[in-house]
């Protein structure tokens, strides 16, 4: 069979699951594996959602309603929601909710790029959003976190925007670095961007800050540019295969948006939908996991402080910590990351994500979201001393 994609699918494998495969066999085989691979915290559902859920499960009226763009319970909810948390009017309407944000993320760029225009991600990137341009034939080009500062590198900005850009990512808090853009810098992409280009920000990591108060870009005032949101309850609500998502649109994508799943989902699972409910009434579950993984954070920055040639960078936010292992490999002949990443779990059962993901192939990715962390990062600690 002759598969017409241009995409080399093999060059495009998400090595996280490369890894976490790997785990996979050791368990399958009886060992024991530690895994920083997954966003998926560590933690159980809080009961009340598994109830709701159960509940949904045995109600035939629940379980078999069918919405194309979200149960409408659900979208007033997320309403009120962002009104309590944000202080920010949102019609239910211009919420389309979707399994997950990734299937939001290929529509979108689906309805908003074709080949041959440009979208401007940043680097370092979430996989998702460089397939998806794949996917459209769109060009990529890339504006700079500053891995020192974990910055956003206004210049790299400036010079990558152009006349053929229709589309801008943002993630904050970003995936893998854990870097957080400010308000000034936000309104800084907002002028450049002048209503030119539609800006998508990824904000699934918006209830994880660390050190400073969660906010939103939906609570930016007077833009020049569309701003498009996405989120879901897998992180912080601990939802991971629970697949709830959803965008925030403006008026004149809510029909295209929903009708393109008309076709192609039918409907996200009402059964979760109705579990996400709930999870919106347990904000305080939020702020323990928020402490637990701000504290796995601290101790990850002080286990690397004198670790020679690799480099720590302090996240602000997120699930994940990303350690810069450049230097390292140069002294040992390493010349990926996923080579890397694959020597360490043979070593020290312990898997982490190859930065070659992230379009940073000198770094690993860590995810908070394991059990035993601290055992996790002293391992790798060893490997890198001793190795």
């Amino acid at each position: 069979m002759e598969i017409r994609s241009s995409i080399n699918f093999h060059d495009e494998r998400f090595l996280m699951f490369v890894l976490d495969q790997m785990a996979n066999e050791l368990e399958r085989n009886g060992g024991e594996a530690i895994r920083m691979t997954l966003g998926k915290s560590e933690m159980p559902l809080h009961p009340e959602i598994i109830n709701s859920m159960q509940q949904a499960l045995n109600s035939f009226e629940k379980y078999s309603l069918v919405y194309p763009g979200g149960l409408p319970e659900l979208k007033d909810k997320l309403a009120t929601h962002y009104k309590t948390k944000y202080d920010v009017s949102i019609k239910p309407e211009n919420f389309v909710i979707s399994v997950g944000t990734s299937t939001l993320f290929r529509n979108l760029f689906y309805l908003l790029l074709k080949e041959g225009d440009e979208v401007l991600l940043p680097l370092p990137y979430y996989s998702l959003y460089h397939f998806c341009a794949l996917l459209v034939g769109a060009k990529v080009r890339y504006y700079k976190i500053d891995l020192d500062t974990l910055r956003l590198d206004v210049e790299s900005f400036k010079e990558n925007f152009t006349d053929k850009t229709k589309v801008v990512v943002i993630n904050t808090p970003g995936n893998p670095l854990g870097n957080i853009l400010t308000k000034e810098e936000l309104y800084t992409i907002d002028s450049i961007v002048d209503g030119r280009a539609a800006i998508i920000n990824d904000e699934i990591y918006a209830n994880t800050y660390f050190d400073d108060e969660c906010e939103s870009v939906m609570q930016l005032k007077n833009t020049k540019s569309t701003f498009i949101t996405t989120d879901a309850f897998s992180k912080a609500y601990r939802m991971y295969s629970r697949r709830v998502g959803y965008a925030i649109v403006p008026d004149e994508l809510v029909q295209p948006l929903t009708v393109i799943q008309h076709h192609t989902l039918l409907t996200a699972d009402p059964v979760v939908q109705f579990g996400a409910m709930t999870a919106l009434d347990y904000q305080h579950e939020v702020d323990h996991l928020v402490q637990l993984y701000k504290g796995r954070r601290d101790y990850t920055i002080d286990a690397f402080q004198n670790v020679p040639d690799v480099l720590a960078l302090p996240a602000r936010g997120s699930f994940y910590f990303t350690i810069d292992c450049e230097a390292f490999m140069k002294r040992k002949g390493i010349s990926t990351s996923l080579e890397l990443a694959t020597q360490i779990f043979e070593a020290t059962h312990v898997a982490t994500v190859p930065g070659s993901d992230f379009g940073i192939p000198n770094t690993l990715r860590l995810s908070y979201s394991a059990a035993k962390y601290n055992e996790g990062i002293n391992r790798l600690r060893e490997f890198f001393t001793t190795t």
